[in-house]
């Protein structure tokens, strides 16, 4: 079969567990999709090789079936210099992750044009063409998961700032003088509604409460379980979290005024009884004129969004290059 005329691309969505990769086409069609696993702990160079294989892989599932990918387009976590693909500085959840020249690195591997970008920015990508956003053109998309990721759409284009190093929505202070980050600062939202902060809140108060805690047990889903129980504790800790993510989200409201947010990841997979109590405090404490008609929805493509954004940023980068 010959499907060489079709414009294709393979995504990759590189994470602290998990590579995940496809091959799809510019109208969000995915033609095969894998995952494989990656290891935070590991070696630039390990790392490197894990993606080369990944994509390696791909291609010649491609050439075997008659298409010729394009290009590639890979999310990461960090910040990324787009014109080079190079990762400037360290990332939170990788230990040898840093500096890392991914453009260069990778197309000397795999012989395709290579894109690279932060990974929300193309989840915030893939849900606006493909997902969520759909028709919408200023969107904030959060991740909500190890910790609080985000991406802008400003007029339909990604908004990465000056440096490329923009957008770390979860790193805004809600708290002044709270509690320490891992980013090195203080009171950051990603500290108050991550994923991580909620399991950290629920394990103190049950220990301030005398209460045995199995860690082996908990997470964030066994815990939204115990909240549709009325746990009291569950109750306290999701509301608390709730409550600083619609903070943060009335934030953004008046200073972007969005037509949209979508909220992915995780802890958003709890779905209507999580998202309705972030709404009710985004409302609540936004500005009148600034929230009139924003809607505040759960992301659509779940863990798709990273590698189709990846793919819809290679085919429109390779246009331009």
């Amino acid at each position: 079969m010959d499907n060489s005329g079709k414009r294709t691309a393979i995504g990759v969505d590189l994470g602290g567990t998990a590579i995940k990769y496809a091959l799809g086409t510019a109208d969000g069609k995915i033609i095969k999709e894998d995952k494989r696993p990656t290891n935070a702990e590991a070696a630039k160079e390990d790392i490197l090789n894990d993606l080369k294989n990944a994509i390696t892989n791909m291609k010649e599932y491609a050439q075997i079936q008659g298409y010729q990918p394009q290009a590639v387009g890979l999310g990461t976590p960090g910040s990324v210099d787009i014109r080079t693909g190079f990762l400037m500085g360290s990332t939170p959840n990788f230990r040898h992750w840093r500096d890392v020249e991914i453009k260069k690195e990778l197309e000397r591997r795999v012989g395709l044009p290579v894109f690279v970008d932060n990974d929300a920015n193309l989840m915030a990508l893939g849900e606006t063409r493909f997902g969520a956003g759909i028709g919408h053109q200023n969107i904030i998309c959060l991740t909500i998961g190890t910790g609080v990721g985000g991406g802008i759409i400003i007029d339909n284009n990604l908004y990465r700032g000056y440096r490329c190093a923009g957008a770390e929505l979860g790193h805004m202070s809600i708290e002044l003088e709270g509690l320490q980050c891992n980013c090195g600062g203080k009171g950051c939202l990603e500290a108050y509604a991550s994923a991580t902060a909620i399991l950290r809140n629920f394990k103190r108060h049950y220990e301030k409460n005398n209460i045995p805690f199995n860690s082996k047990k908990m997470d964030v889903r066994y815990i939204f379980q115990l909240y549709r129980k009325n746990d009291t504790i569950a109750r306290q800790v999701i509301d608390e979290a709730c409550h600083y993510l619609g903070r943060g989200l009335a934030t953004l409201i008046n200073i972007f005024n969005p037509s949209m947010f979508i909220i992915g990841g995780g802890v958003a997979e709890a779905g209507e009884i999580y998202l309705s109590k972030v709404r009710e405090t985004a409302y609540l404490y936004a500005m009148e004129k600034p929230r009139e008609g924003v809607q505040i929805v759960g992301a659509k493509l779940g863990n798709k969004a990273g590698y189709l954004g990846a793919i819809s940023f290679a085919l429109e980068s390779v246009g331009k290059a």
